[in-house]
């Protein structure tokens, strides 16, 4: 293996090196898109309103059991062309990459709320009738009082739920996106059509995931630690 050549090479490692910021900021993109959504959502399946609970049990019945690739390749092949069928216009240009962020954040916050859910499930009904007695709304009650807890709760299977969102960002690698938005793997491919050097690029890009993988595993426990020891000290 000839890493001097095939990844530390000019112009190689620019195009690697950018991969790897197309990762991250996919991976945060989606972070917050997904946790946002992933609230959101587990609000409505927590609603007394049979519309609204509904209409979130569908969220995540559809989102969660859809894999995430056909769900991408809809959204940028599917719906482009449904899009000029019913306009007569192609979509404006560049939003192949919103897209994607669009697709990947459906598919780990419809994860995300049911986490979330159960983590609400879990706190103790005594601190609802607390927030209650205390004159709090229902919606600060929630806000304020209960997701705290269920945060904690669920800590370490949110953490779970956003690396697997942080490594399927290179399912773009499958997806028609201009050169400058390929993420890691797509720039090992890249490199790999004109050198014909697939393993060297590729390695690289598997340290990359496996080092946000364990970088981003460490920081969730160190988390979750730290949220049990503020609780015992409390108690």
């Amino acid at each position: 293996m000839d890493f001097r050549h095939y990844v530390f090479a000019d112009p190689y490692f620019g195009w690697l090196l950018r991969g790897v910021a197309v990762t991250l900021l996919i991976a945060v993109l989606t972070t917050a898109a997904s946790l946002l959504l992933g609230f959101m959502v587990a609000s409505r399946r927590l609603s007394r309103q049979p519309f609204w609970r509904t209409a979130g049990v569908v969220y995540v019945a559809v989102f969660r059991n859809l894999p995430p690739l056909p769900l991408l390749l809809f959204l940028l092949f599917g719906l482009p062309q449904a899009f000029r069928a019913a306009t007569g216009m192609p979509l404006p240009a560049g939003a192949e990459f919103p897209l994607l962020i669009a697709g990947l954040s459906l598919n780990t916050s419809a994860y995300l709320a049911e986490t979330i859910r159960s983590g609400v499930r879990a706190v103790p009904t005594e601190q609802w009738d607390a927030g209650r007695v205390l004159g709090l709304r229902p919606r600060t009650v929630l806000l304020c009082v209960i997701y705290p807890q269920a945060l904690r709760i669920a800590l370490p299977a949110l953490g779970t739920r956003l690396i697997h969102n942080m490594k399927n960002s290179s399912l773009a690698l499958a997806l028609p996106l201009p050169v400058g938005c390929m993420e890691v793997v797509g720039q090992a491919g890249r490199i790999a059509g004109q050198t014909f050097a697939w393993t060297e690029p590729l390695l690289f890009a598997a340290a990359v995931y496996m080092t946000l993988a364990l970088s981003l595993g460490f920081v969730v426990s160190r988390l979750s630690r730290g949220a049990q020891r503020r609780v015992e000290v409390l108690r």
